[in-house]
C-alpha cells in the first residue's frame, strides 16, 4: 500500500491560464500518464494511486495510457479497456481539452519513449491540441543522484549491513543505455553493496555475479525491480523459479536470495521526481 504525504496546497494554474487562453477557445488542461502498463492488481493500484495523487494536487483530470500493444491486446481479450497514447489524446481532444501534459513513466528516453513522442506529434497535428511532455526519470547525468537517493527508500526494512541489493532493469539497445551505467556507478559509490544491472545491454547480471564472488561476507542478496511496476519481467525473469531467473542464478552461487517485489511507482520519492517533471512541462506550455 502506498502512503505518500499529501501536498499542503493545490497547484496554481492562474498564470498558465492567462498565457494559454484565447478568444477562440477556452483553456482546458489535463494530464496523461504514459506507462508500459501491467495487468496485475499490485501494478494497477500503484499507477492508480499516483493518478489520484496528481488529480488531488493539480485539480485537473488525469488519464492513463499504456504503451505496450501486447499488454493492451491481453487486456482487451480479458474485456478490460485500455488506451494507447494516441487514442487517449484523441479522446481528450474530443472532450475539448486544449492543453495536455503527457508524463512518461519510463526510466530512460529510449525506444518506447520516442514512440510516445511520435504519438504526441501526430495528436497535435490531427487533433489540434497543445501537448507538453514530461521527461522520464533518467534523461541527463544531473538526474541520477535524485534517482539513486529515491531508490534507497525502496530497500526493505529488514535489510542488514552485510546484505547485497541488486536492482534489475530492462536495458536497451538505444544510446540512452549510458544512463544505466551512470546510475550503477553512482549507486555503487554510495554503497558498495548496492548494484544495478539489466536484462540486456553492456551491464548485466554476469558482471555483478563476478563481483559477488570476490566478497567474503554476504548475509543475503535482495533483488528489486528497476522497473515502473511489478510485471512479467519482475515476477518471472527476476523472481521466478526457472533456472535462468536472477533468483536461481544467485542461489546457484550459494547465496541466500530474496526478491522484494516493489516497483518504482510505489515509491513516493520516485513519484516526487515525476511531479517535478510535470511542473517543468507545465511551465513549457
Amino acid at each position: 500500500m502506498i502512503h505518500c504525504m499529501a501536498e499542503t496546497s493545490s497547484y496554481d494554474w492562474s498564470n498558465i491560464k492567462k498565457r494559454c487562453s484565447s478568444k477562440e477557445r477556452k483553456f482546458k488542461v489535463g494530464i496523461l500518464i504514459a506507462a508500459y502498463g501491467s495487468s496485475n492488481m499490485q501494478s494497477s493500484q500503484a499507477i492508480r494511486y499516483f493518478q489520484a495523487r496528481l488529480e488531488a494536487y493539480y485539480n485537473v483530470p488525469v488519464r492513463i495510457a499504456f504503451t505496450s500493444e501486447t499488454l493492451r491486446k491481453r487486456l482487451a481479450h480479458a474485456r478490460t479497456k485500455s488506451d494507447s497514447v494516441l487514442k487517449a489524446l484523441q479522446k481528450m481532444a474530443f472532450e475539448r481539452f486544449t492543453h495536455v501534459i503527457v508524463q512518461s513513466l519510463h526510466l530512460i528516453a529510449g525506444i518506447e519513449y520516442h514512440e510516445v513522442l511520435e504519438d504526441t506529434k501526430i495528436a497535435q497535428e490531427q487533433f489540434g491540441i497543445t501537448v507538453s511532455f514530461g521527461l522520464p526519470l533518467l534523461t541527463k547525468e544531473q538526474d541520477i543522484e535524485k534517482v539513486v537517493l529515491a531508490l534507497q527508500s525502496l530497500v526493505p526494512d529488514s535489510y542488514q549491513e552485510n546484505d547485497i541489493v541488486i536492482w534489475m532493469g530492462h536495458g536497451t539497445s538505444h544510446e540512452a543505455e549510458q544512463l544505466y551505467l551512470s546510475l550503477h556507478t553512482l549507486l555503487h559509490s554510495y554503497n558498495e553493496n548496492m548494484y544495478s544491472a539489466c536484462m540486456e545491454g553492456v551491464l548485466t547480471l554476469k558482471e555483478v555475479k563476478e563481483d559477488l564472488k570476490l566478497k567474503s561476507t554476504i548475509h543475503k542478496v535482495w533483488l528489486l525491480p528497476l522497473l515502473t511496476v511489478v510485471g512479467k519481467h519482475a515476477l518471472c525473469d527476476m523472481a521466478g523459479d526457472d533456472e535462468k531467473s536472477w533468483k536461481s542464478q544467485i542461489k546457484a552461487l550459494g547465496f541466500e536470495c530474496e526478491p522484494y517485489l516493489k516497483g518504482l511507482a510505489e515509491s513516493c520519492k520516485i513519484q516526487d521526481i515525476w511531479i517535478d517533471r510535470i511542473n517543468d512541462a507545465i511551465l513549457a506550455l
